[in-house]
């Protein structure tokens, strides 16, 4: 594989992390009611995450060359203000499952590059275990990860 389609993956996953759900809970206006405190910490940890990933895949993209993707808003989150996180946290599971979808096909499709390959492994396994513990938080959100 050719450095140029390296760094197009890697655009894509930074594409992702900036549409991360996750961070834009955290720009929204959501509600924290007593049962949403768990979930709360939970996307406190992973907005910081989140933003971790896209630096380290940006940096990467740069070092191979390549000019990280700008920062894409999702205008389908707009209606997250005034909800209150427990009901959105089926949302935040099945974009997360999409999530660690799309990092394990990048991963197969960067077998042939070791350090992109290491970096998207890593992300991809952080993501898994992001969806395990959110799917722990609410039986509702149990059934989104299935």
């Amino acid at each position: 594989m050719d450095r140029a389609q390296v760094i197009a993956i890697l655009n894509e996953l930074l594409t992702l992390e900036q549409r991360s759900l996750s961070l834009r809970l955290l720009e929204a206006t959501v509600s924290v009611s007593s049962l949403s405190v768990p979930a709360l910490v939970l996307v406190q940890r992973m907005t910081a995450a989140t933003r971790d990933h896209g630096a380290a895949l940006a940096n990467l993209i740069l070092d191979l060359g390549g000019t990280p993707a700008p920062r894409h808003y999702l205008i389908a989150t707009a209606d997250l203000h005034f909800q209150d996180l427990h009901h959105v946290l089926p949302r935040l599971v099945a974009d997360q499952v999409a999530v660690v979808r799309s990092y394990t096909l990048a991963a197969q499709r960067l077998s042939d590059d070791p350090r992109a390959l290491a970096l998207v492994n890593r992300i991809l396994q952080q993501h898994q275990q992001q969806l395990q513990a959110l799917s722990e938080l609410s039986p509702v959100a149990k059934k989104a990860a299935m």
